[in-house]
């Protein structure tokens, strides 16, 4: 027979176990259904058929060009959608707001944030995580240690609303606190950006799973992939793009072109 200190142990035990499973699961968001990522067929490869609000999502980009920028953005516009802000933070000076006017963003609706050094980059990200108006937060992310990356993870659940982070691909085999991550691996194509989505991680559930993409780079839609296929195999590389740049931005509608200090030189990501 066990008595004294012995016999309360394994309910103390059990007690911590119990603490630690609430402590990991999300505090926000836990009635709510999931958040789709604007494309059906990444829904699609996730076990809940969308994302978690109060989360981290991180978009591996595998070379230049890949798409995962775009991808992000798309996420970035479905979070809005259910109401709340879109905080882009652009350290790196990359983004144009009239591309994202001439895809039919609102960009009343976009607070673009340029951060001086590495300090204020990582202060906004957490006070832009924790606002509880921001629907989503969306910028490159090259280096963050394990503890700002968690207090990253705790703000978004403090907010609610989803960060979205761009990485680098040789982050694909450090560990991260983000409960998604995608690696998006760009591929030929003579029309609209081609790539392959490869599911590396999903918390709660196996990371498996991949789909190829192709999107129309002026109107930030999807395409038919099989399309893609049989331009790549039946015309020479050297062939232009049939349709004009100048063509597809008159297409666009008319929006308020932004002035001042958020209207920075774009620089292909």
């Amino acid at each position: 027979m066990i008595t004294g200190a012995n016999a309360i142990a394994p309910s103390i035990v059990e007690q911590l176990r119990g603490r630690i499973r609430g402590l990991e699961k999300p505090r926000r968001g836990l009635g709510e259904g999931a958040l789709g990522t604007g494309w059906p067929p990444l829904d699609a490869l996730l076990p809940s058929g969308g994302l978690r609000r109060g989360s981290l999502v991180e978009w591996l980009a595998a070379g230049p060009g890949s798409g995962a920028a775009l991808l992000a953005w798309g996420t970035a516009q479905r979070a809005a959608m259910e109401g709340g802000a879109i905080v882009v933070l652009d350290r790196r000076r990359t983004v144009y707001p009239p591309a994202l006017a001439a895809w039919g963003v609102d960009l009343e609706r976009v607070i673009f944030v340029q951060p001086e050094n590495a300090r204020d980059e990582s202060w906004a990200w957490d006070q832009a995580l924790r606002c509880p108006g921001v629907a989503a937060v969306w910028g490159w992310v090259e280096r963050v240690d394990s503890r700002l990356f968690r207090r990253w993870q705790l703000a978004a659940e403090a907010g609610g609303c989803v960060g979205l982070l761009l990485r680098p691909r040789d982050v694909r085999n450090q560990p991260t606190w983000a409960d998604v991550r995608w690696w998006v691996e760009p591929q030929p194509a003579t029309a609209g950006r081609r790539m392959r989505v490869e599911l590396l991680r999903c918390r709660g559930a196996g990371s498996n799973g991949s789909v190829e993409l192709v999107l129309d780079e002026w109107t930030a839609q999807l395409s038919d992939p099989a399309q893609v296929r049989n331009d790549v195999e039946e015309e020479p590389r050297h062939v232009a793009h049939p349709r004009p740049l100048a063509a597809q931005l008159a297409r666009a509608t008319p929006r308020p072109r932004p002035t001042g200090p958020d209207v920075v030189r774009h620089r292909a990501v």
